[in-house]
């Protein structure tokens, strides 16, 4: 329909982030969207099934089930009371007797846990029945626990080794696990828990006032998963978690197994603290698939995305708005294409970093290669602009982290999010000006 490049080539983009803040499901935005490029590239239906089928066999729908996968170790280590047991060994070694402690232990376990199973939501939904009555008590608000969710446990996918962002990061731009964490990771990381520590220890005696916890969450916690567990298979199966992750989160990055490596991790993870948690074989497929089973809809979507990239490229969007921002970045130099390409991330696709992360790679990627700037820069900027949309909306973790600590404070989060995306977008543009 269009015969060359086109700025009408990013409808089918406009469409799907529309049909996102509308409310509407994921996977109904995406295949919508692209349906909307099938159309505009005058595709044929066979045309369509066959880039759907691409999108089998591609990188984003691996991502996919890696993040199944960690949904299920989730699962795993919340049913042998394993995740439980490392979050109260965090909190007693802290020792929560005051605000600040309360908040160092919820940023530790919540970092800890999402970075060993490469998840947010499904890692402070483990820690947050723990953590609750312990902080509650030294005085922390819901909304204090929403903030520390969503700002100190993001943190942890990035910086374990094989959470999807990091796989993807080492996909995309080729380099190493600990040059991902050295350049991007790490600093990003850093940056986000002094925010949230201070940001929490200012607001928290306001919002405590506003926002306190029940005396139901304050009562204290007790664990009932049906299963009658002893300590002692709880502790043989902390170890097997703890030992067996270690072991082969090392062994991959001796061998750099990189990205393809991340499933063996989990899924050999999750066998051994099963059985060492007393889980027959059939209990450990059926709670692993049982943790997976609500993410379903993130691999269909993650599929999916192969047709719908397909189609914007198809049309010349990307190159089309490259060629806009062209005369900004010539007058502007290198510092302006970091700051356009982190910026653009950041307002791009809702609710899908790990694809916001090829959709930048896609667009912009040529031009810093032309440009000769550094990868150390390229994947401090790909983090950035992929991850600081969900604290840009209100959207996605954002809400998961509210509705796990019981907090129904969205204004405090809200712009808490705002300053994390401002610092971050400084601290970005300050890094490329001693490139």
């Amino acid at each position: 329909m269009f015969s060359e490049p086109t700025i009408w080539g990013l409808v089918p983009l406009i469409v799907f982030v529309v049909l996102v803040f509308r409310k509407w499901n994921p996977v109904v935005a995406i295949l919508l969207a692209t349906i909307v490029g099938a159309i505009m590239t005058g595709a044929s239906m066979v045309e369509v099934a066959r880039t759907t089928q691409e999108g089998l066999g591609s990188f984003l729908a691996y991502v996919g089930l890696i993040i199944m996968a960690g949904a299920g170790l989730g699962k795993i280590a919340e049913k042998t009371m394993v995740a439980q047991k490392v979050v109260e060994f965090v909190m007693n070694k802290i020792g929560i007797n005051s605000p600040s402690k309360a908040i160092i232990g919820t940023m530790a376990s919540s970092t800890f846990l999402s970075g060993s199973l490469g998840t947010l939501a499904g890692a402070n939904a483990v820690v947050a029945p723990v953590i609750i009555p312990t902080v509650a008590r030294a005085g922390l608000s819901s909304s204090s626990v929403a903030v520390i969710f969503q700002g100190a446990g993001v943190t942890g996918l990035f910086l374990g080794p094989f959470t999807p962002p990091m796989v993807t990061l080492m996909q995309v731009t080729g380099l190493s696990y600990f040059q991902v964490v050295l350049y991007a990771g790490l600093p990003i990381s850093v940056i986000m828990w002094i925010i949230t520590y201070f940001y929490v220890k200012f607001t928290n005696p306001k919002t405590a006032r506003l926002y306190p916890y029940t005396e139901d969450d304050v009562a204290s916690y007790t664990e009932d998963n049906g299963r009658p567990l002893n300590s002692r298979v709880v502790n043989q199966a902390t170890w097997a978690f703890l030992l067996s992750l270690i072991g082969l989160i090392i062994y991959g990055v001796i061998i750099k197994g990189g990205a393809t490596f991340a499933l063996v991790v989990i899924i050999l993870t999750a066998i051994i603290t099963g059985l060492a948690g007393r889980l027959s074989p059939n209990d450990i497929a059926e709670t692993f698939f049982e943790g997976a089973k609500p993410l379903i809809w993130l691999f269909f979507q993650f599929v999916l995305f192969t047709p719908f990239i397909f189609y914007i490229q198809e049309l010349g969007g990307f190159e089309s708005l490259k060629n806009m921002l062209m005369p900004f970045i010539e007058k502007g130099g290198d510092v302006t294409l970091i700051a356009l390409t982190t910026i653009t991330g950041i307002a791009g696709v809702p609710g899908a970093a790990v694809a916001q992360v090829l959709v930048l790679n896609e667009m912009f990627g040529s031009l810093y290669v032309d440009a000769a700037i550094p990868l150390s820069i390229w994947v401090l900027v790909l983090l950035v602009g992929s991850q600081m949309t969900e604290f840009l909306y209100p959207i996605g973790d954002t809400l998961g982290a509210m509705g796990i600590a019981r907090s129904k404070d969205l204004k405090n989060l809200v712009f808490f999010g705002l300053i994390v995306t401002a610092v971050a977008i400084t601290f970005v543009i300050l890094r490329s000006l001693i490139m």
